[in-house]
C-alpha cells in the first residue's frame, strides 16, 4: 500500500512537468539558415563632387569690406562659413563681424555689402531703415535662412511648444525689396542627394550668381520667391513644398531683387564643410563672394566721413575765411577725425581741380567761391536774413550751415557755408564728429543747425536778433546795420 502511494505521488509530480514540456516544446528545435546581404558587393552612393582637376580661373582682386550680422541671435557659427570667408579674402576683401548693433549705421557707411544669416531676434524699424538706405546707395545685401534652424521655446504657462523660424525675422526686411521666403521646406522623393530633403537644383535664372553652375545641392531649404525680381535656383518638377505638397514654377532655392543688389537663400548648409564641395556648391560660393564685393556705392553726404575716395583731402579756405585761432582749432579737430579713417588733410592756398576737396566759405559771395557754389543754384543776398537753397526754400543765415556735395571722376568735393567764420568753425565741429544727426540731408545738399537763429518779423520789416531784440533795419550775419539796399546773388548754374 505504501509502495502504491509512493508511485502515485511521484506520478503527480512528474506528469505536470512532462505536460508543460510537451506543450511548450513540441519538438526538437531547429535553426533555419538566415540569408545575409552580400556586403562585399554593396556600394554606397556618393554625391557628385566638384572635380579637383578643374582649373580655377584667375580671381579678380576687387577689395572691399563685407559686414556680417552677429547681433540678432544668429543661428550659425563662424567656422561654418569659412569657405565664403576664404573666397572673400582671396579677392582682396575683408569680412567684418557686427557685434554691437549701435555701430550698424556707421559701419554701413563704408561697407560694400551686408550679410544676414538665420537671425532669431527681430530687426527694429531703425535698423531696417538703415539697411534699406544702404541698399539704396548701391550696397548689397545677402540673406541666408535655413529650414533646419530657428528658435523653439516652451510657453511657461501653457507648456505649448512654440517655433520661431528665421523667416519671421527676415521677411519684414526683405519685403522692401520684393522678396519673401516661405515657412516650409522643399523635398524631392524621386531625385535627391541621398535624402528627400536634400534637394538638387539644375535650372537657373540668368544672373552672374548662377554663372558656371550645372547642379546645386541644398540641405533643408525654404522656398523663396520674388514678384518683382527673379528666382535663381529652380528644382525639378518633382520638387515639392512641404506646405502644399505641390511644385511651383515661381519658387525656388534663391531669389534676387529687381535692382540686383539683394539676394536671399533658403539654405545655409551648402556653404558648410563638407557640403560646400558637393556638385557646384563651391562655384556658387565663389559667385556669392564676387556679388558681395561687386557693389557700386554712390558717394553721398550721408556716408561722411567715408565719402572721400582718395587718401589725401585738400582744404581750401576762400577769401572770406581767415585762419583765426578758433578756425585752426576746428581744423585740427577735423584732422584728428579724418586720420581715424585713414584720410590725410592738407591746407591748400587755392582750389585744385583734381583730388578730394573741402571748400570753406561764407554766405558772402567771393570770386574764388562762386565756381564751387554756382552748380547748386543757391541764391545768396547779402542783405537778406535768408539764403535760398533748392529743395529747402529760405534758410535762415543765423545758426545754420549748408553742406554741398559734388562727386566727380577726379575726386569728390564738399563745400561748407555759414554766415560767419565763427559759425563756420561750429559747422566744422559738427562734421568732425562724423554724425550729421543735426543736419537735414536731401541728395547732394544738407542744412545743419549749428546754433541759435533769429526769427523774421514782417511788422515794419524788422528782424529779431539772436538775443530777441527787434531792430528797425535789416542786418547782416554780423548784426551790423547796412545802408545800401542793393542785393547781390550767386547766379544760377
Amino acid at each position: 500500500m505504501k509502495k502504491d502511494m509512493l508511485w502515485i505521488g511521484l506520478a503527480a509530480l512528474l506528469i505536470p512537468i512532462l505536460a508543460r514540456f510537451i506543450w511548450f516544446y513540441p519538438g526538437v528545435p531547429s535553426r533555419p539558415e538566415i540569408a545575409t546581404p552580400d556586403y562585399k558587393s554593396l556600394t554606397i552612393p556618393q554625391p557628385t563632387l566638384e572635380s579637383e582637376n578643374v582649373v580655377q580661373e584667375d580671381v579678380k582682386l576687387a577689395g572691399g569690406v563685407v559686414l556680417i550680422d552677429y547681433v540678432h541671435a544668429n543661428q550659425f557659427q563662424p567656422a561654418e562659413i569659412q569657405s565664403l570667408r576664404e573666397d572673400i579674402q582671396g579677392r582682396g576683401g575683408r569680412l567684418e563681424t557686427l557685434t554691437d548693433v549701435t555701430t550698424l549705421v556707421n559701419r554701413l557707411k563704408y561697407a560694400n555689402s551686408f550679410i544676414i544669416i538665420s537671425p532669431s531676434l527681430a530687426f527694429t524699424s531703425d535698423e531696417i531703415r538703415a539697411v534699406t538706405n544702404f541698399v539704396g546707395r548701391g550696397g548689397r545685401l545677402a540673406v541666408f535662412t535655413d529650414a533646419t534652424r530657428g528658435l523653439t521655446y516652451t510657453d511657461f504657462f501653457t507648456g505649448t511648444t512654440i517655433s520661431m523660424p528665421d523667416i519671421n525675422v527676415v521677411n519684414p526686411l526683405l519685403a522692401n525689396f520684393g522678396i519673401s521666403i516661405n515657412n516650409d521646406y522643399l523635398y524631392n522623393l524621386v531625385e535627391n542627394e541621398g535624402n528627400f530633403r536634400n534637394v538638387l537644383f539644375g535650372n537657373f535664372g540668368k544672373d552672374e550668381l548662377t554663372f558656371g553652375l550645372k547642379q546645386i545641392a541644398f540641405y533643408g531649404t525654404h522656398s523663396v520667391k520674388s514678384d518683382s525680381g527673379q528666382v535663381l535656383l529652380f528644382g525639378a518638377d518633382q520638387t515639392f513644398s512641404s506646405i502644399t505638397d505641390a511644385h511651383s514654377a515661381k519658387e525656388g532655392g534663391a531669389a534676387i531683387s529687381e535692382d540686383g543688389n539683394v539676394v536671399a537663400f533658403g539654405d545655409i548648409t551648402f556653404m558648410t564643410p563638407p557640403y560646400n564641395t558637393v556638385s557646384d556648391n563651391g562655384t556658387l560660393i565663389a559667385n556669392i563672394a564676387d556679388f558681395l564685393l561687386g557693389s557700386k556705392l554712390t558717394p553721398s553726404l550721408a556716408t561722411f566721413p567715408y565719402v572721400f575716395s582718395q587718401a589725401n583731402l585738400q582744404v581750401f579756405p576762400t577769401t572770406e575765411v581767415q585762419m583765426t585761432a578758433e578756425m585752426v582749432g576746428a581744423l585740427g579737430r577735423l584732422q584728428t577725425s579724418l586720420q581715424a579713417v585713414n584720410v590725410n588733410m592738407q591746407i591748400s592756398a587755392k582750389g585744385s581741380i583734381e583730388g578730394d576737396k573741402l571748400i570753406l566759405g561764407t554766405f558772402t559771395p567771393t570770386e574764388d567761391l562762386v565756381p564751387f557754389v554756382e552748380p547748386f543754384n543757391i541764391q545768396i543776398d547779402e542783405f537778406s536774413e535768408f539764403v535760398e537753397v533748392p529743395g529747402f526754400g529760405n534758410v535762415g543765415r543765423l545758426g545754420n550751415g549748408v553742406l554741398l556735395f559734388e562727386s566727380g571722376s577726379k575726386g569728390n568735393t564738399i563745400v561748407l557755408l555759414a554766415d560767419t567764420v565763427i559759425d563756420l568753425t561750429y559747422l566744422l565741429d559738427t562734421i568732425s564728429t562724423g554724425n550729421l544727426g543735426s543736419c537735414v540731408l536731401q541728395g547732394d545738399i544738407g542744412v545743419c543747425s549749428i546754433g541759435f537763429g533769429g526769427s523774421f518779423s514782417e511788422e515794419a520789416g524788422g528782424v529779431t536778433t539772436t538775443e530777441g531784440t527787434p531792430t528797425g533795419e535789416p542786418t547782416t550775419g554780423e548784426g551790423t546795420p547796412e545802408a545800401s539796399p542793393t542785393p547781390t546773388a550767386i547766379p544760377a548754374g
